[in-house]
């Protein structure tokens, strides 16, 4: 009898350290990252490679220095990675409540302003007569709001999707005015971004490869769990730490073959480099 109490007490501490695990994880890998030989701007580049374009005048410079992402995918990835930060710190990935329709017009609206953005851009390339002209600011801009909506979506779609009883009284964002609170922290980090002080280029360089890799995770999370039939079955954080840690396992490595395969179609295919 006490050998089986003792096991199950075993057992029991595993379990509830399996959260340690996903950051155990992630310590060992951004470590391993950071001792490998080169600077920090080759090896962002290299590790987003396959996720971006990285056109040297469509992003933002540091102390000379330009970032691993474009403007707008750099606004995108970090409106996401903040968004999900904050859903969770206010405790909204359980509720699953479809958010309300003043939300969802205000995210699209988002979306919208990226895709107008885009569409500009995409005159200037074909050398036609366009709506304004482009700048790396409001491809900034615009990308922190689309990835605003972006962040919103994957909150929504995990909670929605992972838990055996979510919280069906609570959208993930109750109303417009909450959407501030992302708004403004990606907004001070993109003004960060925009004051060309060279200390702060490592940082948000490696803040970008982290904002990647955690919205890809929670992507993951969502798929993992639909394909092996564990959709809407998970009671608590600790029950889903295995799932946790797979799908930043299979996060890590899709954008590492993405990279991996873009490096290989310039190599064999000879693609020209985007300016």
């Amino acid at each position: 009898m006490s050998a089986l109490i003792r096991s199950s007490v075993s057992t029991k501490q595993l379990f509830d350290r399996r959260p340690l695990v996903v950051a155990g994880i992630s310590t060992v890998v951004l470590s391993a990252f950071l001792i490998t030989p080169g600077d920090i701007a080759s090896k962002t580049h290299m590790a987003l490679h396959g996720l971006c374009a990285q056109r040297p005048s469509h992003s933002l410079q540091i102390g000379g220095v330009t970032l691993p992402m474009d403007a707008r995918m750099t606004g995108i990835y970090l409106g996401a990675a903040t968004t999900i930060i904050w859903l969770g710190a206010a405790r909204r990935l359980r509720a699953n409540r479809m958010p309300s329709l003043s939300v969802v017009v205000l995210l699209a609206s988002f979306v919208l302003a990226l895709g107008i953005d885009g569409f500009n851009a995409l005159l200037v390339d074909l050398h036609a007569p366009t709506l304004y002209e482009p700048s790396n600011i409001i491809r900034l801009g615009s990308g922190v709001l689309a990835g605003t909506s972006l962040g919103v979506a994957i909150g929504h779609l995990f909670a929605s999707s992972v838990w055996s009883y979510g919280d069906r009284d609570r959208a993930v964002v109750a109303k417009p005015a909450e959407l501030l609170v992302p708004i403004v922290v990606s907004g001070v980090i993109a003004v960060l971004a925009l004051s060309d002080f060279s200390l702060l280029y490592a940082p948000i360089a490696i803040g970008l490869l982290l904002a990647v890799v955690g919205t890809f995770w929670f992507l993951s999370i969502v798929l993992l769990a639909l394909l092996s039939q564990r959709g809407w079955s998970y009671d608590s954080w600790t029950e889903l730490a295995p799932l946790a840690v797979t799908s930043l396992i299979a996060a890590m490595a899709t954008v590492i073959a993405l990279a991996s395969l873009r490096f290989a179609a310039e190599q064999f295919l000879g693609l020209p480099r985007l300016t």
